[in-house]
């Protein structure tokens, strides 16, 4: 029987419970250099050590045998458990297989890059904030649930979509809830309206302040810039996740993304966006986009 070379993935997930387990895949190519994934199972963990979790990956690749003196590769997330330069599971690993070289997760990665890349506008992350908070505030009552269905429903027929918050650590999956608020804009409006006047002081006030918020055009270009932005991250991360994904395939993604990010990063692309926003505050009667205002830097940094 052929000895595979595997690399192995590790990932920490949380049950229903609360109680943290560890996903467990290898990675593999056949006779055709064709990559195979295989999904070993999900493993509880008393702790969340670094040493506790390669000590449970060396225990399942022992039971299933897979030698360790095969393992050529790992990839997990970036925390210090997992990729600490002494404390970390690759580390660990590395000791008893030097040829273990270690990979950061790629869709972590881009995950990392679309939380800082709409963090770096305050009008994009501003707008994703507004959706979470009605998304959470819309799903605190079957009552608002209620509401916002049957305005919609009466709106768009009988098609409707529910509002959620979004995952506080998956960015790459927002754009679906970003999508939802824009095709349901009206009725969002309407609905918070109708909470403001029947609700109690505490959620009255609530929907009077995000109502007044959806009322802003700034928010319309805010939530269509993220779109966007997250679309194409998105999809990336939905490429890097195929179970027959390669190196090569992956450059190629991201060389695709890098193209598709330089179109959108120029005027004319923006000037659509804002088109789109300005078209949309006028059919609803929303605020005017307000384009803010230019601070000219202080003496003290520019010298002048």
């Amino acid at each position: 029987m052929p000895v595979v070379q595997f690399a192995i993935i590790i990932d920490g997930i949380q049950d229903i419970s609360g109680v943290e387990q560890e996903s467990i895949c290898v990675r593999s190519v056949d006779a055709d250099l064709q990559p195979k994934e295989e999904f070993l199972g999900i493993y509880q963990v008393s702790s969340t050590t670094g040493q506790n979790i390669a000590k449970m990956a060396c225990d399942v690749m022992t039971r299933l045998q897979l030698p360790l003196s095969q393992l050529r590769g790992q990839t997990y997330d970036g925390a210090a458990n997992m990729a600490g330069r002494l404390p970390g599971v690759q580390a660990i690993l590395r000791k008893e297989q030097p040829l273990a070289v270690y990979c950061h997760c790629g869709p972590h990665c881009v995950n990392l890059i679309t939380q800082a890349a709409c963090g770096a506008s305050p009008l994009v992350r501003d707008a994703m904030g507004l959706v979470h908070e009605l998304g959470g505030f819309f799903n605190q009552s079957g009552k608002f649930k209620l509401i916002f269905q049957n305005i919609t429903k009466s709106e768009h027929g009988s098609t409707f979509t529910s509002l959620k918050p979004l995952c506080p650590t998956r960015w790459t999956v927002r754009t679906p809830a970003i999508r939802s608020v824009l095709k349901q804009y009206e009725s969002v409006l309407m609905a918070l309206e109708e909470m403001a006047s029947c609700s109690s002081p505490e959620t009255s006030a609530k929907a009077n302040g995000l109502h007044g918020t959806f009322l802003k055009g700034n928010t319309v270009l805010g939530l269509l810039m993220a779109e966007d932005l997250m679309g194409d991250l998105e999809c990336l991360n939905t490429s890097l996740q195929l179970r027959k994904q390669t190196v090569s395939g992956m450059l190629e993604a991201v060389d695709h993304v890098k193209t598709s990010m330089q179109v959108k990063r120029t005027e004319e692309h923006f000037d659509v966006l804002f088109s789109k926003a300005t078209a949309v505050a006028t059919k609803l009667d929303l605020q005017p986009i307000q384009i803010p205002h230019v601070r000219k830097p202080t003496k003290r940094y520019t010298g002048i």
